[in-house]
């Protein structure tokens, strides 16, 4: 393999850590692969940002240790886990820590039953016997499943269905990843995530360099009204070396706008989980693109680069390209009030585009100017999937 191939299979396979909770052989086998061949390059990689790789056996995790007391995060996408399942997802995992050899979904359900009931257990009680419950902790056993913690055993969905409706039947079967469940319930990772040390002012300068490339690393853009005074300062003198040190980091480039930074990771046939598949040939896609597109024109600019409008001014905006490329809408888009307008809050919301007042008003980022005068092409009018 040449300088150029590995160093970029690096890249690839820091990006890859970032963006799955845990890696493991039988989740991404080629991830995984990867990170191991460029174990000492990744770690470094790591350092650099303030993280620390952590490994278990065959499961390995990127750790995001808090930097001066906070972690930097991405808008919670809209698929997100709710706190009730996320809940039960720990009640699992902690059960899982009792599993020898293959379990069944009808066990893990008693197990979680009998956990939540405990003296001094302040998580709400689970029930098996109600269906909505049922369904929750199967949700949480195909998290758990997805990160690799549970490895499903059988294959019948019918089996599954029944005792997700009706309480019958074993559900599923599963085998326990005690490499990635050990890794997932790491004491220590716990501790730093619950209780980060508060910073002082000397540990807010001294840490600058790492804030700022997590910043750029896991958000949608950096701008410099959402950051201090003396961090927009310093984020503007060296935005030469931070667009360095991403390009050795990731291989991609970091844009300079007046209003900030954005970082661009490059094209890849193997689209990268840490890029949002966006815009799709779908109607709630090409609505959200046309919506920022008109609401940035019709809006307000504010000397940071944003665009405010009010309730009234999007509903306005709704009107307009409801009027203007209606026909062209899904079935629901055009029947239901307020479609229009909640696929686009979605969409804009989730990539970090757009924030909601309590009002109801409309604040986008100035990144939403990189989709100015989007190039839509409609053939015909069709019924879009969602």
């Amino acid at each position: 393999m040449s300088t150029s191939a590995s160093a970029r299979e690096a890249q690839q396979a820091f990006l890859g850590l970032l963006a799955e909770p845990l890696v493991t052989p039988y989740i991404n086998r080629v991830l995984h692969r990867h990170v191991l061949r460029h174990q000492r390059q990744i770690a470094e990689h790591a350092r650099r940002a303030g993280y620390r790789i952590q490994r278990v056996g065959r499961a390995v995790r990127l750790i995001r240790v808090p930097v001066a007391g906070a972690v930097t995060a991405p808008p919670r996408p809209a698929d997100a886990p709710g706190r009730r399942l996320l809940s039960l997802v720990c009640c699992l995992a902690a059960c899982c820590e009792d599993v020898s050899g293959t379990v069944t979904l009808q066990r893990l359900s008693d197990m979680v039953r009998d956990l939540t009931s405990a003296r001094g257990v302040t998580v709400t009680g689970y029930d098996p016997e109600q269906k909505p419950q049922r369904r929750l902790l199967r949700d949480a056993a195909a998290l758990l499943a997805g990160w690799g913690v549970l490895r499903r055993r059988t294959t019948d969905e019918k089996m599954l269905n029944d005792w997700t409706e009706d309480g019958a039947g074993p559900g599923a079967g599963y085998e326990v990843d005690r490499d990635a469940l050990l890794l997932m319930t790491s004491p220590d990772v716990l501790a730093a995530a619950l209780h980060p040390p508060e910073a002082d002012a000397e540990q807010l300068a001294a840490t600058r360099t790492q804030r700022q490339l997590r910043a750029l690393l896991e958000t949608p853009a950096v701008e410099y009204a959402e950051l201090t005074d003396a961090d927009a300062d310093a984020l503007r003198q060296a935005r030469g070396l931070r667009s360095a040190d991403l390009a050795q980091l990731t291989g991609g480039t970091v844009e300079a706008r007046t209003e900030g930074l954005v970082l661009v990771l490059p094209d890849d046939p193997d689209r990268l989980p840490t890029v949002a598949d966006w815009p799709r040939a779908r109607a709630a896609d090409w609505v959200a693109l046309l919506m920022a597109d008109l609401a940035g024109r019709h809006g307000t600019r504010t000397p940071t680069g944003s665009v405010v409008l009010t309730d009234a001014q999007v509903d306005d905006v709704v009107d307009d390209l409801t009027g203007w490329r209606g026909e062209y809408m899904s079935k629901e888009q055009r029947t239901v009030p307020g479609t229009v307008r909640a696929d686009a809050e979605t969409i804009l919301t989730e990539l970090g585009l757009l924030r909601i007042g309590d009002d109801r008003s409309w604040t986008l980022s100035p990144v939403a100017g990189r989709y100015r005068d989007p190039d839509v092409t409609l053939v015909e009018p069709v019924e879009p999937t969602r």
